[in-house]
């Protein structure tokens, strides 16, 4: 699922260079009501590690879902 975002400027930085955090937060905003959260982290991750470039977001990306995957008890997902 994508999202459509209204490219901005944030304090002299281009829409293409948003803060890890900012992506992480529409990422998570972006998933349906009872998705597995964990899961789909996890396909996230593999896909970050799959970028050989040197700019630090995509680790700091990793290092953000990582996060998420170990506060979420396994099995479970946010339900409404």
């Amino acid at each position: 699922m994508g999202l459509n975002v209204e490219p901005r400027q944030i304090a002299g930085q281009s829409a293409a260079l948003q803060q890890p955090e900012d992506v992480f937060l529409s990422w998570l905003l972006a998933q349906p009501v009872g998705a597995d959260l964990a899961a789909a982290a996890n396909i996230e991750i593999a896909r970050l590690q799959r970028y050989q470039g040197d700019h630090p977001g995509p680790r700091r990306l990793v290092e953000l879902f990582e996060a998420l995957q170990g506060s979420i008890a396994p099995g479970s997902a946010i339900r409404q």
